[in-house]
């Protein structure tokens, strides 16, 4: 399976390239909206940015940042996928989020909390952790709750094998944004948005938080 993906990325990477080149040069359809490691996920009006074969622009962010011009986007979303990075990495893509969003421009961060995470471990929230889901796996790998605990930093990989690298708490994720030059930075709560299509690409709140920053 593996293989399959390498290979169709491969060719995809090919297309991507002319593709991107098309609508940067003001061709076909314009965009500006991105969901930002989207996955396979698409949604109208949004560009997505991923790894997965079929995404709009198909690239790997530990390698390059994002194909668009300075001040061109008017939205971009990151749902649980910045802490698939380094800190340092994950900075460097929060300051290109930046550089491609319009005065004004809005982005939505959303990932896994750690202290949300580690006051469930502490208080050894089992029915959070041993959770099964409809076909009666783990929905969290590990024998013990410290084993699922540090799926968190080292485990849940994504389809290309990447595994997460870093967990953030909001005081973390917002000092980044902030230095890097978002003037606003709030703490928002599941689905509440200033972004209609959030209901569309928000999960998880059991695990996460929800950052959203005005350039």
């Amino acid at each position: 399976m593996k293989r399959v993906f390498n290979f169709i990325r491969k060719i995809q990477g090919k297309l991507n390239y002319y593709l991107i080149k098309w609508r940067l040069f003001g061709f076909g359809e314009k965009w500006n909206k991105v969901n930002l490691c989207g996955g396979g996920a698409s949604v109208v009006g949004f560009c997505n940015v991923d790894l997965y074969p079929t995404a709009d622009v198909n690239i790997d962010l530990e390698k390059k940042l994002l194909p668009f011009k300075d001040g061109s986007m008017d939205t971009l979303v990151c749902i649980s996928a910045i802490n698939y990075f380094k800190r340092d990495r994950g900075a460097k893509i929060i300051k290109d989020a930046y550089r491609v969003l319009k005065s004004g421009g809005v982005a939505r961060f959303a990932t896994q909390d750690l202290m949300l995470l580690a006051k469930k471990y502490v208080e050894k929230d089992k029915e959070f952790f041993f959770q099964k889901l409809s076909d009666g796996k783990d929905r969290f790998p590990g024998k013990t709750m410290a084993d699922k605990m540090n799926s968190w930093f080292y485990g849940h990989k994504t389809t290309a094998g990447k595994p997460c690298r870093y967990v953030y708490d909001f005081e973390t994720l917002a000092s980044i944004f902030k230095e890097v030059g978002f003037s606003e930075v709030e703490n928002k709560k599941y689905m509440e948005s200033s972004i209609p299509e959030v209901k569309e690409m928000d999960n998880r709140p059991d695990q996460m938080f929800f950052l959203e920053a005005i350039k």
